[in-house]
Parts: structure tokens; C-alpha cells; sequence
């Protein structure tokens, strides 16, 4: 398997790169996602039940593993 193949973007009569005024696809989307504005939405109810249970099952984990369950 050989390296990757880069080739530099073309750039625009301005000297811009093309390529960085093309929108991002498949940004992150969500409660926490950084969206590079500085706001964050608050999170729903299920998205708080599921970090919860995600928690509670993190902490169950960590027990076995030390041998405290």
C-alpha cells in the first residue's frame, strides 16, 4: 500500500484557493457541536437520558474492571 497521492488546490484569479470557499459537507450537527459560532443548543431530553444511561454504564464498567462489582 503507497502513500497518499496530494495535489495542491487551483487558486482563483485573486490568489484565493477555490477550495476554501466551497461550504463544508457533512458538518457536525447536534447539541455540542462546534459550529464555529460560539453557540451551543441546548440539549433534548432523550439526548440527556442517553448520556446518562451512557454514564451510569461507564461507571459500571470502570467497577468491573476494578473488581468493585
Amino acid at each position: 500500500m503507497g502513500l497518499p497521492q496530494f495535489t495542491k488546490p487551483s487558486n482563483d484569479k485573486d490568489g484565493q484557493s477555490s477550495h476554501a470557499q466551497q461550504p463544508q459537507q457533512g458538518a457536525a450537527v447536534g447539541a455540542g457541536a462546534n459550529t464555529g459560532a460560539g453557540v451551543t443548543r441546548e440539549k433534548t431530553e432523550a439526548e440527556k437520558e442517553a448520556d446518562r444511561l451512557y454514564e451510569e454504564r461507564m461507571e459500571d464498567e470502570y467497577a468491573k474492571r476494578e473488581g468493585g462489582a
